[in-house]
């Protein structure tokens, strides 16, 4: 919805009550709380894992990169070729809809996207998945996968902090506590020095946090959450994390804290929270735990990469093929807002079912297999 209310022009054409305008123009955190539901998960199932899979080793490792390369990249890699080669008129597109809604191609942030052809040094950092790492290339072909590239920082450093941090009961304390202090001041005070880096000359600066040390702690606070309730960290450590990272936040970003940690602990503060406050968390979540949740879940992934590759081609789609409605500009953006969700719901079901599940399968048989091979060498005669 953010993305989409950015390519109509944003605030330039239809402006929202305050609360929802500011949070449609910060659609970042919605990122945030996907970083708290990734390092929430990813600690749960290597903990899970635990006993199969034991953490300091090396086996363990490689099956959690593995999974996560399977999982991800197979559609990722169809995601960005096709924004690759389809750049220039997908950026003419959505610049000739910025036009027709707003009278001009300078966006409501006061810039002007490029609709010039990315190099081949554009696709090669996307390709390794680490143009997040360079402020030249972090947006440059497919822009939401800046998060994308982010991920896989935090995917690479999890084993080994995860090590760090669960290894020993003897050590959990102090290591999650100079964990949580140290990656809670790199992410204050990064942004500002890169900033001061890149700024000069002609280097452009991040304006998304698209560099891991920005927002790790969020992924810790994930991490943390997991590590309580599986009872292998006390409820302080949580508490230590909250007073470390909720202070220095958005209302917003703090608003989806909260609900998640909610929604996460609810039976566990079930003697402290009011009934009508237990009961309507507890209907929300249901809500979110049921079938057509399960399925918004499943094509997630697929809607992520999609979505802005279909949106100027979907209100292009309404203003040559609906005369009618012409004459309102809001009728032309609805009618292309629910065009773009039912295309976008339906070529991510298609995506999941036909390129994502095969290639997790693909990755299970890969990993079964190495391990059985490994087995095998390891229990093989001198």
């Amino acid at each position: 919805m953010a993305h989409y209310y950015t390519l109509i022009g944003g605030s330039k054409f239809f402006e929202l009550p305050k609360f929802l305008n500011e949070s449609l123009n910060k659609p970042v955190v919605a990122v945030y709380g996907f970083m708290i539901i990734t390092g929430f998960l990813m600690t749960h199932n290597y903990l899970a894992r635990g006993v199969r899979e034991p953490y300091d080793k090396w086996l363990t490792f490689r099956n959690f990169w593995l999974r996560r390369l399977f999982r991800l990249y197979p559609v990722y890699m169809v995601a960005v070729i096709i924004a690759f080669v389809t750049f220039v008129p997908c950026a003419e597109l959505n610049e000739l809809n910025l036009i027709y809604f707003t009278g001009s191609n300078v966006s409501q942030w006061g810039t002007v996207r490029s609709v010039l052809q990315p190099g081949l040094a554009d696709l090669f950092t996307h390709v390794f998945m680490i143009h997040g790492l360079f402020p030249h290339y972090y947006d440059s072909i497919l822009g939401v996968t800046w998060s994308l590239s982010l991920e896989m920082q935090f995917y690479f450093l999890f084993p080994f902090l995860f090590l760090a941090v669960f290894a020993s009961n003897a050590t959990l304390k102090r290591h999650l506590v100079i964990t949580l202090v140290i990656f809670g001041v790199l992410a204050l005070f990064s942004p500002k020095l890169l900033d001061l880096i890149t700024n000069r000359g002609n280097v452009p600066r991040f304006t998304l946090p698209s560099i891991l040390i920005y927002v790790m702690p969020f992924f810790l606070l994930g991490m943390v959450s997991a590590g309580v309730k599986c009872r292998k960290m006390h409820p302080l450590f949580l508490a230590v994390a909250l007073v470390l990272i909720l202070p220095f936040q958005w209302l917003v970003t703090n608003v989806v804290i909260i609900i998640f940690l909610l929604f996460l602990f609810l039976e566990e503060m079930r003697t402290i929270l009011p009934d009508y406050l237990f009961n309507c968390t507890a209907m929300a979540r249901s809500l979110l735990s049921g079938r057509l949740a399960a399925f918004g879940a499943d094509i997630s992934y697929s809607m992520y990469l999609i979505h802005t590759l279909l949106i100027g081609f979907c209100i292009r789609l309404v203003i040559r093929h609906l005369p009618s409605l012409e004459s309102s500009k809001i009728a032309v953006a609805i009618a292309g807002l629910l065009i773009t969700l039912v295309i976008c719901f339906a070529l991510g079901y298609l995506i999941f079912r036909f390129i994502e599940k095969p290639f997790i399968e693909i990755g299970k048989r890969v990993i079964r297999s190495k391990n059985a091979a490994m087995t095998v060498g390891a229990n093989a005669p001198e």
